[in-house]
């Protein structure tokens, strides 16, 4: 009895390192901050020890889970207020949609960018919930 326990604990712990491969693979929220990927941050002027994300795949909704603040509490969803654009990437730039499905409104953030959202754009601070780039080849 003991070694089906042990046999189903194995497995769970594979299955559980899949996934994370799996997401890792794909890009985004690995910790990283690669030069294809845009990197979002919890708060103003882009300190990474009040929480960052990295940004690489498309996703369609940040509520999934999966975009959970480094070095901070709570998932990125409507809580980002700063950004760094990769210049790694073949595409012309990112975009940050005002709601999930990459729909609303959206701030196409050309590579090598990087900034608050505040001022001209401080309506935008906070409020988005998936993401994409644009002009890709």
């Amino acid at each position: 009895m003991f070694s089906l326990a042990a046999a189903a604990l194995a497995a769970g712990s594979i299955a559980a390192l899949s996934g994370a491969t799996s997401a890792s693979a794909a890009g985004s929220g690995n910790g990283t901050c690669a030069s294809t990927e845009l990197c979002v941050y919890r708060n103003y002027d882009r300190h990474k020890s009040e929480g960052y994300f990295d940004l690489g795949s498309p996703d369609k909704n940040f509520t999934n889970g999966n975009n959970n603040w480094f070095n901070a509490g709570g998932n990125i969803n409507d809580a980002i207020s700063s950004y760094t654009a990769g210049t790694g990437t073949s595409c012309r730039g990112y975009s940050l949609f005002w709601d999930k499905d990459m729909n609303g409104p959206h701030m196409d953030i050309p590579k090598g960018w990087g900034g608050n959202l505040s001022g001209a754009y401080a309506n935008f601070d906070n409020e988005f919930s998936s993401y994409a780039k644009f002009g890709c080849p």
